[in-house]
């Protein structure tokens, strides 16, 4: 009896033992940390949240399979195929692979990745078929003869869960049967039970792959004599074996079970938490992360969402007022910063700054501060805005031993101060020179400030009197300040006073940093300068400022980062990289508007206050830039090429080495980055072409080239952190045929055709100069008959004139006009002769026959026949003549042409001008020249003839539309190597002809 006892308590012990053991297994398959390997996001932290559907290339939301291969660059499969992910948007795989095969459009169910070979193992289904196919991507190079895509499988029935792959054996279930592929060597392995109906595969936390078939029994999967063999281990309960199905997810490449069902709610939670739109807790299809800590939320009905961890810019100290000048001790965290209210303390272990009046006892009244300067390592002076000779503004004196404050004296002569409330003196900023002295920039100027002990005595240097001083910073030259004041930027020389004006407009701030320095301007962006003042660049709205106001610069030199304080944001520019990034106040900042003189940079931690109008923003946290160098690899994946006709080529780049010869008349090329970096994880992108200048690349953009020159080229791509660091160089190497008409059997056929055309050509160009000639003969003919009516018209109409005043004075007898007349007729007889004289001249400057004869003669004779001849004519239409003419100056030059260039001129200006004007004539002699100035007013409706004249008069290739003496002039002036002025004088209808005859 006892025995039997013994017994049934052994048996009893035995199943309680077996019990155990069962639960206990399904205890650690269920747990988080042990079975279900992939980490999932964290609950604490908040997110920034980013959505990938049909706005960036995503046209099919239902996720099947989502990995990053080494590269980075992201692989996604859904119901349109495969498609590939760069960080900034889907691409479909038909744009980039030049595979003409269907697999890879058919619908995708799931997506293995092989890091050790490079390799994607895809699962798609279509017409009832499952092909199990593998994608090579080191053979995607268009040098590979390799073929790119293998076929592995194709078998009836759809997938069913997530398959297993540990590297040299693909586990899944297709149809409901287990199927065992050995990949290495192209085959299915045999299977010990072949009628076994299979659910899914999972694996233990000891990496034992498991095989749950229906009604939950569960097998361990072994692998012997090149069969796998299935041990029977232990049977789930039918809600067990529900939990571990609806907990099966995609998107790690070792299990097929992910998470279970307390993970899915850990999703729910964190999407609930960071956005507004819900989701269903079943529609989550799995987490994938890529190498930078962002998490990708996979679905089967809203696509794909990219977390990255909200990590705050800035710890913000609240003010309910403005802030500007700021003091900070970080080893105490003791600070005082400068309000409306007077000097508030602050701590940044408080949240807000307590406005408190620290001098009740010895002012009713509360004044602003607005600028400070340290006078010695232990003292720090603050100056209020609106300083008056009263007790009640007054400067503050810091202790920075005891960080305890007292009120001192200002004392300033009256000469800068006024009794009118709109001119009253101000402070603008304050700065301590290299050479000790303490200057104040104000509304009177630059002026000196003196602390005794006692009291502050202010004095002007008499510096920019009559501008507002807004910054100073301190020169390379000794005895030197710039100066940005609201007329500009301004070098001055302390010694002499004297100034020179470096850019115009208003400035604000200014800062110096170890190889230049930066000014900060009002509507116009930040101006960067050498240390030999000359202009770098300037940023502004154009290039990447989100607003063109600058009120405050800092440097990180940590970093080596210029932060700009703005009117709409802080910005940060990265003097290395030239990465240019903006935040606001949703990115942790108390408020998007920052003053000026309102920044300090504690020393040794690289720890900036930036105050603003509703407090202090304190930049602290360095997790936005990285200094990882084996997380940064840019990579270049794609290139479009486009041609003049509009059509378009792809390429894929997996290896980083590209040798393609493109198609002729290449227009542009287009070199697809990848970026997965996170917005608060910044770092540069670096590349250059054929060894050329690094140029950087801006955060998310593509590399574009356009008229690529034929022949092979290089690009080279690099990463850059933020303190300097770079990563390994990427090189792609490409190449771009030449245009056929370019290449040797082009230019072999040109030369022919061009040596059979050349008979032809002969015969033509003779012809061609035949008909030349007689266009220039008819042409100067025409010019000729010009010459002849223009210049004739005048005085043989006077004469029939004159003739019929000659018969009426007879019949008259009227013998004392007629006296008159008969000067009248002799004036006009020379005036006759002069225009004979124009015409012969004509004629031998066509027959190119005239050539200049220098003789010396005097001014007077040169002069004697004309001027008597235009004061009849001026005279009758009550023109007057002011003359100055240098009668004894003795010049050698040609008289007949220098009279003709006078003689011609004056013509002009009578005939131009109007009744009763003035016309005026100076001619002398000077430096050596015959100087001619002749000034006549002309009507307004002859401005736009005027206006052509002064425009092209010494342009060679300017045709005169009309009149003929000022060709003539022009012809002349060549002759004798003269030059010629024309100008309209202030009142828009005088013109002044100033001519200058050298001597040879």
């Amino acid at each position: 009896m006892k025995k039997e006892y013994n017994v049934l308590r052994y048996s009893n012990t035995l199943r309680f033992a077996i019990w155990c053991i069962k639960y206990l297994s399904i205890f650690l398959l269920l747990e988080n940390e042990a079975i279900y390997a992939q980490p999932l996001p964290s609950l604490d932290n908040h997110y920034n949240i980013e959505t990938f559907d049909e706005s960036k290339g995503l046209y099919n939301k239902d996720i099947y399979g989502f990995v990053f291969d080494r590269n980075g660059l992201g692989w996604i499969g859904n119901s349109d195929g495969l498609h590939i992910f760069d960080g900034k948007r889907v691409y479909k795989i038909k744009d980039y692979i030049h595979i003409d095969n269907p697999l890879l459009h058919e619908p995708v169910k799931a997506l293995v990745y092989d890091k050790e070979k490079h390799k994607l193992i895809v699962f798609s289904f279509a017409k009832a078929k499952t092909n199990i196919y593998v994608l090579h991507l080191d053979r995607l190079n268009q040098t590979t003869s390799q073929p790119p895509l293998t076929l592995m499988l194709s078998r009836f029935g759809p997938l069913v869960k997530w398959p297993i792959y540990d590297g040299h054996r693909i586990n899944c279930i297709i149809n409901n049967t287990p199927t065992f592929l050995d990949i290495i060597n192209f085959k299915v392995v045999k299977i010990q039970v072949c009628n076994m109906i299979g659910m899914f595969f999972f694996k233990d936390h000891k990496d034992r792959l498991y095989l749950c078939a229906r009604e939950g029994y569960n097998y361990l999967v072994k692998n012997a004599n090149e069969k796998v063999h299935l041990k029977f281990v232990f049977k789930c309960t039918r809600y067990e074996v529900g939990v571990m199905i609806k907990g099966v997810m995609f998107s790690h490449p070792l299990s097929p079970i992910n998470t279970t069902l307390a993970n899915k709610k850990l999703l729910d939670d964190i999407v609930h938490r960071n956005i507004d739109k819900k989701y269903l807790i079943s529609s989550f299809q799995g987490v994938v992360n890529d190498s930078f800590g962002n998490s990708y939320l996979c679905s089967r009905d809203w696509g794909i969402q990219k977390l990255s961890v909200d990590r705050p810019l800035t710890k913000k100290v609240k003010s309910i007022v403005e802030t500007r000048t700021i003091f900070y001790q970080s080893k105490q965290d003791q600070g005082w910063v400068a309000t409306p209210f007077g000097m508030q303390a602050f701590s940044l272990k408080k949240d807000t700054i307590p406005l408190l009046n620290w001098h009740k006892s010895e002012s009713k009244r509360l004044f602003y501060y607005q600028c400070s300067v340290e006078i010695n390592d232990s003292l720090v002076l603050f100056f209020p805005l609106y300083p008056q000779n009263d007790p009640l503004h007054r400067a503050t004196l810091l202790n920075k031993n005891t960080n305890k404050t007292k009120l001192v004296i200002l004392q300033y002569p009256n000469a800068i101060h006024s009794s009118d409330f709109y001119l009253q003196f101000t402070i603008s900023t304050c700065k301590k020179a290299v050479n000790g002295i303490v200057y104040l920039g104000t509304n009177r100027g630059l002026c000196t400030a003196q602390y005794n002990g006692e009291s502050v005595t202010i004095k002007p240097t008499n510096i920019r009197n009559n501008d507002v001083i807004n910054s100073i910073l301190d020169s390379t030259k000794p005895h030197h300040l710039i100066l940005a004041t609201d007329l500009g930027l301004y070098e001055v020389d302390l010694l002499t006073k004297t100034e020179i004006q470096l850019q115009k407009g208003s400035f604000l701030s200014l800062f110096r940093y170890p190889i230049g320095w930066v000014a900060g301007s009002r509507q116009a962006g930040a101006y960067f300068f050498d240390n030999n003042n000359r202009l770098l660049r300037q940023l502004n709205t154009d290039n990447g400022l989100n607003s063109n106001t600058v009120y405050s610069i800092l440097y990180d030199h940590k970093f080596y980062t210029i932060w700009l304080g703005t009117g709409n944001g802080l910005t940060m520019y990265h003097l290395k990289n030239n990465l240019l990034k903006t935040y606001f106040e949703k990115d942790g900042l108390v408020h998007n508007e920052f003053n000026r003189e309102s920044a300090f940079m504690t020393q040794g931690d690289s720890l900036m206050l930036m105050g603003g109008i509703a407090g202090i923003s304190a930049i602290y946290n360095r997790n936005y830039f990285f200094s990882e160098l084996d997380k940064i690899k840019p990579l270049v994946w794609g290139v479009d090429a486009t041609y003049d006709s509009n059509q378009h080529r792809f390429s894929y780049i997996s290896s980083g080495e590209m040798v393609s010869s493109f198609a002729p008349k290449l227009r542009k090329l287009v070199f697809h980055v990848a970026n997965f970096a996170s917005e608060q994880q910044l770092y540069g992108v670096l590349y250059r072409v054929d060894d050329g200048e690094w140029l950087n690349l801006k955060q998310g953009e593509d590399i574009e080239m356009l008229e690529v020159d034929a022949g092979a080229h290089k690009l080279e791509i690099k990463g850059m952190t933020a303190d300097g660091k770079t990563s390994p160089i990427s090189i792609i190497e490409y190449e771009v045929s030449q245009i056929w008409y370019k290449s040797w059997w082009g230019i072999s056929l040109f030369t022919l055709l061009g040596a059979l055309s050349m008979i032809p050509l002969f015969l033509i160009r003779n012809r061609i100069v035949q008909v030349k000639a007689k266009e220039e003969l008819y042409k100067n003919r025409e010019k000729l008959f010009g010459m002849i009516a223009h210049d004739l018209r005048s005085p043989l109409s006077a004469y029939q004139g004159l003739a019929g005043v000659v018969n009426y004075l007879i019949s008259k007898q009227e013998w004392a006009q007629l006296q008159k007349i008969g000067q009248e007729i002799d004036d006009t007889g020379r005036h006759l002769d002069l225009m004979l004289n124009n015409l012969l001249n004509w004629s031998l400057v066509q027959q190119k026959s005239l050539k200049p004869i220098y003789t010396s003669t005097s001014i007077d004779a040169i002069v004697n026949e004309i001027l008597p001849v235009y004061k009849t004519v001026a005279g009758s239409k009550d023109i007057s003549l002011d003359k100055k003419i240098d009668r004894e100056k003795i010049i050698n030059t040609d008289a007949n042409l220098s009279a003709l260039i006078i003689r011609n001129l004056l013509d002009n200006a009578v005939k131009n001008a109007p009744e009763k004007s003035t016309i005026k004539i100076d001619i002398t002699q000077k430096d050596k020249k015959l100087t001619l100035l002749i000034e006549n007013d002309f009507h307004e409706h002859k401005l736009p003839v005027v206006t052509d004249i002064v425009a092209n008069i010494n342009n060679p290739e300017w045709e005169l539309k009309r009149g003929v003496g000022l060709k003539f002039v022009m012809q002349t002036l060549k002759l004798l190597k003269a030059s010629i002025q024309v100008s309209i004088l202030n009142n828009k209808n005088r013109i002044r002809w100033y001519v200058e005859i050298p001597e040879p």
